[in-house]
């Protein structure tokens, strides 16, 4: 499951919010299935990245977060940005990456590549302002050698 898009009036959204199209090179990678769990804003990306293979049930989840915990539990691994859906995946316990932008909310810390308050997350985190590149590169990277 993925979002790549936070609340647009959350002070600090320009920094975390990517475009859907980064997810793309995720998409090639044998046996995966992306599946969307945006909504509102940002989900108007899918119609706009057409040949992005992506299931699209953020759609389809109520405004709560009861059916999106539902939806959590049956899927192997969530990707996102920092969100509710990331507090919401490791509150669960499910399988969660969270790609962090350079000046990530305190909540995260710093230098690590986890969090003591959710331990079914990993951090994957900008080093240059900014640039998004080499995070989503680890991403495709540590999803292919789950194989």
């Amino acid at each position: 499951g993925i979002a790549w898009q936070g609340n647009p009036q959350h002070i600090g959204d320009r920094w975390r919010s990517v475009k859907l199209s980064r997810f793309a090179e995720l998409a090639t990678i044998p046996n995966v299935t992306l599946i969307s769990l945006q909504k509102g804003p940002g989900s108007e990306q899918i119609v706009e990245n057409p040949t992005l293979p992506i299931l699209d049930l953020g759609s389809e989840l109520a405004v709560d977060f009861g059916d999106t915990a539902g939806l959590l539990t049956n899927l192997d691994l969530v990707i996102t940005i920092d969100s509710a859906l990331a507090h919401l995946s490791g509150a669960l316990a499910r399988p969660v990456w969270v790609a962090l932008p350079l000046n990530a909310d305190w909540r995260w810390m710093q230098n690590r590549p986890d969090t003591p308050w959710y331990p079914s997350v990993r951090l994957f985190r900008q080093q240059m302002f900014g640039v998004w590149e080499p995070v989503f590169k680890q991403l495709a990277s540590e999803l292919r050698a789950m194989g």
